[in-house]
Parts: structure tokens; sequence; C-alpha cells
């Protein structure tokens, strides 16, 4: 009977080993907590609208966790703008984090506040104030595209957009397998990659493009036998390739949306795995986070990613929402929900500034060709704006009718620049708020 026992127990250790209960748990590299940890901090309100010379008060918090009452921040630096304090022409704020708006209506209305709290985690927080009534605008400045019947074209199906270290556009173009760069007005630079393929240096259907501090260009080449992370110096020569295919920690199936924290570490979106991987600077693995599901804080085919100044996490669901985490993947909160018949249904992607705003690339119920109301007739909705706590900001459409989005990438200064997908052309709509 003993001998019956000890190999029944042999062989259920034998099959937990083959088949984990949960690949993704069992190789995060991590400790799962979910719920906020310890140092934590909030801002509130998260945002008003207030008319010329009015007052608020804004107060941050650090939030309570197991056997820890909430508690007031030791220190907290308030600036506007990231300016301390402020000036006149965006407000002034005090050392208690009295806002008083300024006489004038500034250009743009939307302005930030940003508080500082050494102690926490998430040292930097971010709350929105709008001058005056209603939702601050956006106009465009400039568009450029590429004719798809032209043998000249290089883009045929552009997915992903970022920015090179000296401000220049790169687009990741699924549809050429090829990865592109720009001038902001549409003068073709150089292509990047070394040809389509699947050899180190080649590209087969790449999905995002992005840089880092140092210039250097990763793109996720996510399709075929080979997904994986690719790197290129800022003049183009290629680096290094990093991540094989699989489901284990750091294994690829088909990386999608990326970016960097403060730390360096490259946050990188599977949406066939679904989980974000996390790696250094150099593409060693350091851990991953995330399983499927439709609870808060699991994942339904999520495709975009962006982190915040703090190293907080944004992870758009195709079908939404866009949830928010710690860089260990603890859940924070969530935002934009699919609201049909009229509304966003699917989100493709999601981008950030440096104020921490989330910029949704999406669309309605129709994808493509779905038309949305109170943009102007038949216009699509493309962006959706969402501050750093999740408040809704704004919306806007390109200004053709025919032209759908793909991604956006935000400049420091604010310039928007939505890559669009049309039945005739694909380019670049620049974006400023009024």
């Amino acid at each position: 009977m003993n001998t019956f026992i000890s190999k029944k127990l042999i062989l259920i250790s034998f099959i937990f080993t083959l088949c984990p209960i949960s690949a993704q748990v069992q190789n995060t590299g991590i400790e799962k907590n979910w719920g906020p940890r310890h140092n934590r901090a909030t801002i509130s309100p998260s945002l008003v609208h207030l008319e010329l010379s009015e007052k608020q008060g804004f107060k941050t918090v650090m939030v309570a966790t197991r056997l820890m009452a909430a508690d007031v921040p030791k220190e907290t630096n308030w600036a506007v703008n990231d300016i301390p304090g402020g000036n006149p022409t965006i407000g002034i704020i005090d050392e208690n984090g009295v806002y008083t708006a300024p006489t004038s209506i500034p250009s743009p209305r939307e302005i930030h506040i940003c508080a500082e709290v050494p102690e926490a985690v998430n040292r930097f927080l971010f709350a929105t104030v709008i001058i005056g009534e209603g939702e601050p605008k956006y106009k465009p400045i400039h568009i450029w595209s590429e004719k798809k019947d032209d043998p000249n074209a290089r883009m045929s199906g552009p997915h992903g957009i970022g920015l090179d270290q000296e401000g220049n556009i790169l687009i990741a173009d699924r549809g050429s397998s090829s990865v592109l760069r720009y001038s902001t007005t549409g003068d073709f630079i150089e292509r990047i990659d070394d040809g389509s393929g699947s050899k180190p240096g080649e590209v087969n259907e790449p999905r995002e493009v992005t840089s880092d501090v140092e210039g250097r260009i990763f793109v996720t080449d996510s399709k075929g036998d080979r997904p994986r992370v690719q790197v290129w110096n800022h003049k183009g020569e290629f680096q290094k390739i990093f991540a094989e295919k699989g489901r284990w920690q750091g294994m690829l199936l088909r990386a999608h949306g990326m970016d960097f924290d403060h730390l360096r570490r490259l946050f990188v979106v599977d949406v066939d795995n679904m989980a974000v991987k996390v790696y250094d600077k150099n593409g060693t693995s350091l851990f991953d986070w995330g399983e499927e599901g439709l609870a808060k804080g699991q994942f339904n085919a999520p495709h975009g990613l962006f982190v915040d100044r703090a190293g907080d996490v944004f992870v758009t669901g195709y079908y939404g929402p866009t949830q928010k985490f710690s860089p260990e993947g603890d859940f924070i909160t969530d935002f934009g929900y699919g609201d049909p018949p009229d509304g966003a249904v699917y989100f493709h992607s999601v981008s950030g500034d440096k104020w921490g705003n989330a910029y949704l690339s999406v669309r309605s119920k129709g994808g493509y060709d779905g038309a949305m109301e109170g943009l102007g007739e038949g216009k699509h909705l493309s962006i959706m704006k969402f501050n750093n706590n999740g408040s809704f900001i704004t919306s806007w459409a390109y200004s053709a009718i025919e032209h759908s989005e793909s991604e956006v990438a935000i400049t420091d200064d604010g310039i928007v620049y939505g890559l669009f997908i049309g039945p005739n052309d694909v380019g670049v709509e620049t974006f400023v708020q009024e």
C-alpha cells in the first residue's frame, strides 16, 4: 500500500512538473500581489474645470494598505506644468496645494498639476485643470501621406509610430515589412532594417518601434516563426536580437506595444501570451506578469503599453479597458471601456506624454468603417485622451473622413503625431491643442 501511494505521489509530482497550474504564475520571477503596495500615494481631485482666477485645493495621500492607515505624506512638492509653484500665465500653486487659475485664458487650456512625493514608490502624481467650459480641442496643423498605388511609396500598412533621439518619426510598417525613418514633415530619411525576413536585422511584419535615452531603436518583430525584439543604434546599424519564441519567462509569441521606465527597463506586452515581459536595457529577462481573463488585473488581447514618469504601466486590451499597474504588475485602476453603439469598441494602442496622460487609438463598432457622432458627419473617432488617473479629457478624429487610426506619438511639447490608414493613402497627421 505504501509503495502504491509513493508511486501515485511521484506520478502527480511529474504531471505538475510538465503541466503547471499557471505558466504565467510559475514564471513571473516576482511575487504576485493583487492590491496596493506600501508607500503608494494618490492625488485628488483628479480633474476640475475652473473659471479665471478661481481657486482649487489639491491634496496627496499615502494609500492605506494591510495594517497601515492612510496618512499625509511628509513632503509634497507642487508644480504647474512642471514649473515649481507655477506662474501667472498658467496659474499659481502654493505649498499647501492650493491652485489659483490665471486671469486670462491660457493656450492650451489644459493645465497639469504636478505633485512630487519623495517617500512614495510612485513619486510623481498628476491632476488636470481645464480653464473655461467644455473639453479642450485638438486641431490639425500638418498632414503628409503616401499613395498606396504609388510604385515609389515605402509604406503600405503602417502599424506603429515612435520618435527617435532627434525627434524624427519612426514607423514600423507591417505591410512592407520595414522600419522607416521620416522627418516630421514627411521627408523620407532612410530604411533602418536590413530587409524583409527572419535573419538578425531583417523584419517580418513589425508591430511597434521606440527609442531609448541612448537613441537606440527597438522594434517588436512579431510574426512568423521568430517573434523577437531587435535593436539598432541611432545611426541605423544593427546591434542585437533578444527573446526566444515560447510561453516561459522572457519568451514571446506576439510582441506588440513597448516602452521604457526611468530605470531603463523595457516593458513589452505580448498579445498571445497575455502577459507583460520585462527586460533590462540589454535584453536580459527580469520578470513577467499578467494572466488571461476578464477580471480586473487580467488581460483580454492586450495590445498597447506605455510607462509613465513614476514607473506605472498602462496596458490597453483590444476590447478594452485600459488598465494601470505598478511596475510589478499590481492592479491600480482601469478606464476606457467599450461604449457601443456610437462609442469606442476596439482599442488598438495606448501612448503617453510626459504628464502621464494616456492617448488611446480607438475604433468604433464598425472597426475602420465605423462612423462616430459628434465629430463631424461621417468622421471616425480616432483618439481618446485620459489623464494619469483615468479621467476622460477629450477625443477627436482625423481630418479626412476616410482616415482611421493606427497609433500616435507625443512630443514633450504636446505635439501629437497620428499615424493613419486610408483606402487610398497612409501617412501622419499632426495635431496641437487649441
